[in-house]
């Protein structure tokens, strides 16, 4: 089957990810490379594909040693949206590229892009064939956990799994008078007899008979809880961190795969929902610098622009708990283990579409005003489609309960599949923004004749773009990224008596000027280190040297001159 571009006109499932990965490496492998770090528990592929050409390219570089930017998805079984993005971004990449986009084309001669489409393919598969809420992958209970209490599950057989209420003096919500598909939480004026109780479409597994509870989610793990940025036993919401770090193998292979490409740059992370970049600091006491966090939330603000987005520092003003830290984030991890720009972009905004306009989402979450909640239910609720009406259906155990509610992972958690192209372009829009602020490394070499067969040979090297070569101040303080060095390789009779090899400091890149000296042009200066550097030698003899260099996540390249 040929390649077709991904439309982003309704959501794919696992099936659909891979095929289209398969078919476009093996249509394009001019363009697309692809590997398989590993298998999910269930033995699904964890894909990677690297686009970038495979030629070499005008600077000398080849596929896998290029700065590069890092994309994922799929994190979260319900957050189709991401995986959706991600696809759409590769096509239309594609489509340019395969239409002879000769500005494009260059850039991936000297750049890549290393993507994961979909990080969780068991629990992004078993959501579309039907399962109750994923958070991520099938990691099973623990072992020896009992799990007791209200299972979602399908009781009705209409393929889905909806909400459930029933009426019972102790419950906590009630019909809202005004709009009858929306239970608002009740209150001490609303009479027992209209009170309901509200919860997933389910039954009760090892029941008593007697407790109302809700069991351990059979599948637990959340696995941006994983990940080693500050990780640490975690629970919440019924899920939790694994048992160690990397303890389950798709965040294993995300992490080798990074890893595996030390001129990755910046990352950005799929997620949904709230129409947002998330940006460091982490937590209080991050181990990032002032340069560092001011960068990033620069950088942040550049690629939303054009788009709805808006940037939040997740501490302290996207917190759960204001006193606990969010621990073990991939994006977190990308940042204070690798050093590099990792970023979460929280795909739509259910919020902003019903025209509500709330200054802390995160707080909209946690503590909901019924108000504003009846408006987000009621602006989806337009289409028909997205509402279910509550509908009876005898329980096994309860007896008559009412099952329907809003269609929640087409209207809040994902965007209607209306909505889906345009969200998908946002996405589009940033990762083409965030390409662009990669370092750009420029070679020069410079000769001066000291006298019969001797020169003064001099590199310099020179970074152009956004973000220096360290990545983040962090991965040079810390060591994780690449050093800035160079090698001189000398011809059959020549010598020099200087070192050969010389380490030098990391580039800036122009963000750092802009967020420190530069951020004001009444009071703009120079930096302290700046985004050049050199090293020469004294050469005797004539002949050709060979000069090779790797810059930090700017990249490598070999440059030669003829001397005499």
């Amino acid at each position: 089957m040929p390649f077709t571009p991904y439309a982003a006109d309704d959501y794919v499932d696992f099936n659909y990810v891979e095929q289209f990965c398969r078919t476009l490496a093996d249509e394009h492998p001019e363009w697309v490379e692809l590997e398989v770090m590993g298998e999910s528990r269930r033995g699904r592929p964890l894909l990677l594909l690297t686009l970038s050409a495979k030629e070499t390219g005008p600077d000398g570089s080849e596929r896998g040693g290029r700065p590069a930017l890092w994309l994922d998805a799929g994190t979260h079984a319900s957050e189709w949206t991401g995986v959706s993005a991600v696809l759409f971004t590769v096509s239309r990449w594609m489509e340019r590229l395969l239409a002879g986009d000769e500005m494009l084309q260059g850039w991936f001669a000297t750049h890549e892009v290393v993507i994961m489409p979909c990080i969780s393919p068991d629990g992004v598969q078993a959501m579309f064939d039907g399962s109750p809420f994923i958070r991520s992958s099938l990691r099973p209970p623990r072992e020896g956990e009992v799990r007791s209490g209200l299972d979602p599950c399908d009781i009705d057989g209409d393929g889905a799994v909806r909400m459930m209420r029933w009426k019972h003096p102790a419950g906590t919500f009630v019909e809202d008078p005004e709009w009858a598909p929306f239970m608002r939480p009740r209150t001490l004026d609303d009479e027992p007899e209209d009170a309901y109780f509200l919860c997933d479409e389910g039954e009760f597994i090892n029941w008593d008979g007697v407790k109302w509870t809700s069991a351990p989610r059979e599948f637990g793990i959340d696995l941006n809880r994983n990940f080693p940025g500050e990780w640490k036993p975690f629970s919440m919401f019924g899920m939790d961190a694994g048992n160690f770090p990397l303890s389950e193998p798709e965040s294993r292979a995300v992490v080798d795969a990074f890893a595996a490409h030390p001129h990755l740059g910046c990352a950005l992370t799929m997620h949904t929902y709230t129409g947002c970049i998330l940006t460091q600091p982490y937590r209080k006491d991050t181990p990032l610098t002032k340069g560092d966090i001011d960068l990033m939330e620069q950088l942040a603000k550049d690629v939303v622009e054009g788009t709805d987005y808006k940037v939040f520092k997740v501490y302290p003003d996207f917190m759960y708990d204001p006193d606990q830290a969010i621990v073990g984030v991939w994006a977190d991890t990308i940042s204070s283990v690798f050093g590099v720009p990792g970023y979460t972009v929280e795909l739509w905004d259910p919020l902003g579409h019903a025209d509500l306009d709330v200054d802390k989402p995160i707080d909209f979450l946690m503590k909901p005003e019924p108000a504003k909640l009846q408006q987000l239910l009621a602006k989806f609720a337009e289409d028909e489609q997205n509402i279910e009406p509550w509908r009876t259906h005898e329980h096994p155990q309860l007896g008559q309960v009412e099952i329907g509610g809003i269609e929640y992972l087409r209207t809040i958690r994902n965007p209607p599949a209306a909505c889906l192209s345009d969200e998908c372009m946002k996405a589009f829009k940033m990762a083409e923004r965030a390409r662009r602020a990669l370092p750009e490394v420029r070679a020069q070499v410079e000769v001066t004749e000291l006298g019969p067969e001797t020169h003064k040979v001099r590199l310099i090297l020179e970074n152009l773009g956004f973000l220096p070569t360290s990545g983040l101040e962090h991965g040079r303080k810390v060591g994780s990224s690449p050093s800035v060095s160079t090698r001189l390789d000398l011809g059959d009779g020549m010598t020099t008596h200087d070192s050969s090899e010389q380490k030098l400091d990391h580039l800036d890149g122009w963000g750092n000027l802009r967020t420190s000296a530069g951020k004001n042009p009444v009071y703009a200066g120079l930096p302290g280190r700046g985004h050049r550097q050199f090293a020469e030698w004294t050469v005797h003899g004539s002949g050709e040297v060979e000069i090779v260099w790797q810059a930090g996540r700017g990249g490598r390249g070999v440059e030669r001159v003829e001397l005499g």
